[in-house]
């Protein structure tokens, strides 16, 4: 992957949700002190418990955050997508990673050091606002989660994520309402998502596709009836 060149950190802050609202010149003051990581798919960015201070921004591709547990089981926290940043707990704190994060694909990291976040932190009511927000947004998600493992069923636990992934990744296909999802997630990506077994997923998508309620396109997973899945997931039609 070719270098980041200082105008494209500029340029990638300024449409990173977290930094955009910030004012240009400390947008441009953050950007220069900017490192730049590049991973290929499957390595290990950090490990849960390593001791780090950064904060750090998915410039391109994907990133997996997950937690193993010590016989190698596996729950899959979250992917996140170019302009998300994660690692901000320890940021905040300067304690030990929370979760591992590994590269979903090749991707571009880079990294913002505790050192050079907190002084404008201290400056700026707005920028304590938008991290106050993305905790609650991130603390909200691990809720929502924990709540499907607890309480839903696994039929209502998938609903609700295709449901999820249509609306931040899906594409519309059509006057029907078909709903593309590109995301290259496997049957084991998405029990992880809800904590099932592959095994389970790929009898609960056969179901439905024997149904109408989806369809498999070219790898991916097409949504065919939406307000289906909303039944199922007890959440009401999108």
């Amino acid at each position: 992957m070719a270098s980041v060149s200082p105008a494209e950190k500029r340029r990638l802050l300024s449409e990173t949700p977290f930094f955009a609202a910030f004012p240009p010149a400390q947008r441009d003051a953050l950007a220069a002190h900017l490192t730049e990581r590049s991973h290929a798919d499957g390595d290990t960015v950090f490990l849960r418990g390593d001791e780090s201070t950064s904060l750090m921004i998915v410039a391109s591709g994907r990133v997996a955050l997950r937690l193993t547990s010590p016989q190698g089981r596996e729950i899959l926290l979250a992917i996140l997508e170019p302009g998300e940043i994660f690692g901000e707990m320890s940021l905040l704190d300067g304690r030990g990673r929370s979760a591992d994060a590994v590269a979903f694909g090749p991707c571009r990291l880079l990294s913002l050091d505790r050192r050079d976040m907190l002084p404008v932190l201290q400056d700026s009511p707005e920028a304590c606002i938008r991290l106050l927000e993305l905790l609650s947004t991130r603390l909200r998600r691990t809720s929502d989660q924990l709540e499907g493992v607890a309480l839903m069923t696994l039929p209502s636990r998938l609903a609700r994520l295709l449901l999820t992934l249509s609306e931040t990744h899906g594409t519309r296909r059509n006057a029907e309402g078909e709903v593309l999802l590109p995301l290259a997630l496997s049957q084991r990506d998405l029990g992880q998502l809800i904590g099932a077994s592959r095994e389970k997923v790929n009898l609960q998508l056969g179901r439905w596709s024997a149904e109408g309620l989806l369809r498999r396109q070219d790898g991916a997973l097409v949504i065919c009836d939406t307000e289906g899945l909303a039944d199922i997931a007890d959440i009401g039609a999108p």
